[in-house]
């Protein structure tokens, strides 16, 4: 087969394609994948995408991700990133370094993240589904309350639960976690978290949201702080370990705190347009002013 033009495109309930290496003769993959939103996993022990076009090749697929760093395809991504290894979509059966944890959104409006597959059989569950522990993911559509429509709708999630058991991922990415989730007041188990590399628009447009524990956090792994909070604007205090110190190196985070006008840290420094920078994720103090508070 040379033309595999809209040959997988919107097989919805799609989670796997394997063999794929004997799709290597292949020249055209136009929207092949288009619109596999539930897609997370494409198996190949080779491929060669040598010659290959692909215009949006995996357009809609957000929950896709790559068995050798994370990635995840963004929706204009084409035949180039259809291979094995860093950036590419394709995971070797043999080579799969992806670890995977769980979303049981129940009735309530709580998210429990955890590693244990099985939802609480007492609860009613509204939706559930796997998240990619060092998933690269680059926006919406691959968590369980990610719905834009019906009952996984994520204005129906009010309170979120890190699990003690998420301590045992040795690498957490938790990019648009919770991006948007306007109705969510409460956040709690962030002290079972330590492996914790990036945290891009974890928090962002959370803006029902008035306070965040980070006590017990390790925040020695992390990388990434781009627009963690931005749009969190009621959010008024950030609690911390006293002992709390980013990295002293390999960080970066523009506009961390992009329109957090409610915050303030312990010492009183009032959040201002003019310091958004992950730099100000630090304890409050008079000679290095930031936006946490040491309890």
């Amino acid at each position: 087969m040379t033309n595999a033009n809209y040959l997988l495109n919107a097989f919805e309930s799609m989670t796997e394609v394997s063999g794929f290496e004997n799709m290597s003769g292949m020249r055209s993959a136009n929207q092949m994948f288009g619109s596999c939103s539930m897609l997370e996993t494409i198996y190949a022990t080779s491929f060669s995408n040598s010659g290959l076009s692909g215009s949006l090749m995996f357009n809609g697929c957000s929950r896709l991700v790559g068995g050798t760093d994370g990635f995840v395809p963004s929706t204009t991504s084409g035949a180039s990133v259809c291979k094995i290894g860093a950036g590419g979509v394709l995971t070797d059966p043999n080579k799969d370094a992806r670890t995977w944890f769980y979303g049981h959104f129940y009735e309530d409006g709580e998210a429990v993240l955890t590693a244990t597959q099985a939802p609480d059989p007492s609860r009613t569950l509204r939706a559930t589904g796997r998240i990619c522990a060092i998933g690269k993911y680059v926006g919406l559509g691959f968590t369980p309350w990610t719905g834009t429509a019906g009952a996984t709708h994520r204005q129906y999630l009010t309170a979120v639960t890190f699990a003690a058991d998420m301590a045992t991922y040795s690498t957490l990415r938790f990019d648009y976690l919770l991006y948007s989730c306007t109705a969510a007041t409460s956040v709690s188990g962030l002290g079972n978290l330590s492996s914790v590399t990036s945290m891009r628009f974890t928090f962002s447009s959370c803006s029902a949201l008035t306070s965040l524990d980070f006590r017990g956090f390790d925040p020695l792994a992390l990388t990434d702080l781009y627009y963690t909070f931005g749009g969190a604007s009621v959010l008024a205090a950030i609690y911390a370990d006293s002992t709390w110190e980013l990295p002293s190196s390999g960080v970066s985070g523009s506009s961390c705190f992009y329109n957090c006008r409610s915050l303030v840290g312990g010492n009183g420094t009032a959040w201002s347009s003019s310091a958004t920078s992950y730099t100000y994720f630090r304890i409050d103090t008079a000679s290095t002013p930031g936006y946490l508070t040491a309890q």
